[in-house]
């Protein structure tokens, strides 16, 4: 009878493998070992991430091109806790900017950094079925109604902190929304003086019903900006436009800020394929000129309009837009306007087309192109007139 010799190594392996399909079996996967509070009443995650080609042509004196790739990840979750609180976190990658979260391809791809994007408390109790109220507090989403005309005043990527409070109540037998916002965000904390520097914004809005299954949402807020005057915001990145103490965007404000706002919304469809008409009027009714702070035109005046036809959301689906924009020296705080538009910022004017489409319901390809001038090249930013691209590819999970 011949015996056949076992290898060792063999004999090893199988026994390694059987007792990892052992231990497997017999320990539940890493994520069911995770216990929430007992407060916890759901927990739903998630996020995106975008790829961006940023090409800005300039041109004027002294201007040089950029041509850069860029990234943007954001991941949060939002917790249900009792009583009909939720606490929302998000972190995002950034430079730790006010107005964006994007991180540009470069220094021998070194490490990015990721930023408290939004910490915020929510309450919104029940009250009745016609309406509610909320109350926000912390880096939160912004508390006002806005939409995308309203980034003449208001950069997308803006999570403002302080306080938001929020009303809504349908009328009933008409079918019309009315609501109240206001918020309270900190511009600037100042250690060494006895005020800090804050923005206070109310808002009232109605939305009606219109045939066709349309509807016309219109809103008007008062901004106003408080000791903005005092001291230099100290923000990560300040933007072009606003008249300051130095030459540089980094001085104080000159001109003093409450700016007036009027957003409209038109949503109708034209055989199924949604489309909506914006526009958004703004004015500095607080600005001041030729006196021993402010020399030159009184540029407090803004305003873009525009539509957007179609929604590039769900799988399969298309959208098309088109939207003019004029934003004077000191119709706003520039810091917290759009930061694409052009270099970002105010004392510019020009057109902005889109086209996007998702081919899932968790991707979508879009291109955006601006194509801008300076309204008053005697102030910042000078005479550079500046065209831009933005090639993105987002996914959502």
């Amino acid at each position: 009878m011949t015996t056949k010799k076992t290898n060792p190594w063999r004999a090893a392996l199988a026994a390694g493998l059987a007792c990892m399909a052992a231990t497997a079996q017999a320990e539940p996967a890493p994520w069911g070992k995770i216990k929430l509070s007992d407060v916890v009443q759901q927990v739903s995650l998630g996020g995106d991430l975008r790829l961006r080609y940023d090409a800005i042509s300039r041109r004027g004196a002294n201007t040089v091109d950029r041509n850069r790739n860029r990234l943007r990840l954001r991941v949060g979750a939002d917790v249900q806790l009792p009583d009909n609180v939720l606490l929302g976190l998000r972190l995002a990658s950034g430079t730790g900017e006010q107005a964006s979260t994007n991180q540009t391809y470069g220094n021998l791809s070194s490490q990015k950094g990721i930023y408290i994007d939004r910490a915020y408390a929510q309450w919104k109790p029940s009250l009745s079925p016609n309406g509610s109220i909320t109350l926000t507090s912390g880096k939160m989403p912004m508390p006002l109604w806005w939409t995308y005309s309203s980034d003449l005043i208001w950069d997308p990527d803006l999570n403002p902190e302080g306080f938001g409070e929020g009303a809504q109540w349908i009328l009933p037998n008409t079918g019309i929304q009315v609501f109240a916002n206001a918020m309270q965000m900190v511009a600037g904390e100042q250690s060494s003086a006895g005020k800090n520097q804050w923005v206070f914004s109310q808002q009232l809005g109605a939305e009606t019903p219109l045939p066709m299954a349309g509807k016309l949402r219109l809103a008007a807020a008062y901004h106003k900006w408080s000791d903005e005057n005092r001291n230099a915001f100290a923000a990560t990145c300040a933007q072009d436009g606003n008249r300051r103490t130095a030459a540089s965007t980094s001085g104080v404000l000159l001109n003093r800020f409450g700016v007036g706002e009027l957003t409209g919304q038109l949503s109708t469809a034209i055989d199924k394929t949604p489309l909506s008409f914006q526009a958004t009027l703004a004015r500095n009714f607080r600005a001041r000129n030729n006196d021993t702070t402010v020399t030159g035109p009184r540029a407090r005046d803004g305003y873009q309009f525009g539509l957007i036809l179609g929604e590039a959301k769900a799988a399969h689906t298309w959208e098309l837009a088109y939207f003019k924009k004029y934003a004077q020296t000191d119709a706003t705080v520039a810091d917290v306007a759009d930061s694409d538009f052009g270099d970002g910022g105010t004392n510019r004017s020009g057109h902005i087309f889109w086209a996007a489409y998702a081919p899932a319901s968790w991707l979508q390809l879009k291109a955006k192109y601006f194509v801008t001038n300076v309204i008053d090249p005697r102030l910042s930013p000078g005479d550079k007139a500046v065209n831009r691209l933005l090639a993105d590819v987002s996914l959502r999970f």
